[in-house]
């Protein structure tokens, strides 16, 4: 007959004592460990280094970095987790350069802040000066006095906001080959069409059209040059109906012939 080994209660009461012996201490390291832990977090948190560190700027020309900081409010001793990135995007936007702002916090201590401006479209000239106009048809401060502009159109005597505006709109909608042979948008209204304008082209001819519709119609511009005769210059009339009235000389003074 096999002997079996009896265990007895005096043979485990050493090894259940020695159990708890074990998960006893290791509940007291878990304590410790948490409490420690709990110290650190404290401690970064009421030190510089839960501060922003960095802020990185993207994608600005016309709106410098000094600005779209201050715009943040994003200060030296701000927390880097209680930035609040709807509310730093909402505020840059407010910038009349921006159009839409992308806001990111990178660990440990860097906030980048992503801009997109609006199109700088022409230029508003107001007294000698020349103030840049947005595709929104915001105008920005001028740019130095005596510096004519000669990589977007000038545009003269435009004092109602609201044309102005529709303007900076067409002018987005055109492209950028045929808005840079732009020199010059005269705002000329008439009695019978308050929308008039002349334009004064690089390439020497004019052209009488209209605000409405105006990237439309100068669409087509590139192609009626291109089929009228290299040296005849003259007036191009873009509207309902198209057609050109060559410059004509007489006596020393340049006029147009119906």
């Amino acid at each position: 007959m096999e002997n079996k080994k009896v265990t007895t209660l005096e043979d485990r009461i050493p090894k259940l004592k020695e159990q708890r012996k074990q998960k006893a201490n290791r509940r007291m390291i878990f304590y410790i460990s948490f409490f420690f832990l709990l110290i650190l977090v404290i401690i970064y948190f009421q030190s510089p280094l839960s501060h922003v560190q960095t802020i990185e700027i993207k994608g600005n020309q016309l709106v410098t970095e000094e600005q779209i900081i201050e715009k943040s409010n994003i200060k030296e001793d701000t927390n880097f987790w209680l930035v609040e990135t709807k509310a730093v995007k909402k505020n840059v936007e407010e910038l009349i350069q921006v159009d839409q702002v992308k806001v990111d916090r990178q660990f440990p201590s860097t906030v980048m802040i992503e801009v997109t401006e609006y199109v700088k479209v022409a230029f508003v000239e107001r007294e000698g000066t020349y103030l840049p106009l947005l595709q929104n048809g915001e105008t920005m401060p001028a740019i130095s006095d005596g510096t004519v502009p000669s990589n977007a159109p000038v545009l003269i005597d435009w004092n109602k906001n609201e044309a102005l505006q529709a303007m900076a709109s067409e002018l987005k909608k055109l492209q950028e080959s045929i808005r840079i042979r732009i020199s010059e948008i005269h705002f000329e209204p008439k009695e019978n069409d308050s929308k008039r304008i002349t334009l004064f082209m690089n390439d020497g001819y004019e052209v009488e059209t209209r605000i409405s519709g105006f990237a439309d119609h100068m669409k087509h511009y590139p192609a009626i040059v291109q089929a009228l005769e290299s040296d005849e210059k003259g007036v191009i009339h873009l509207t309902e109906s198209v057609y050109f009235n060559p410059f004509v000389k007489e006596e020393g003074k340049v006029e147009n012939e119906d």
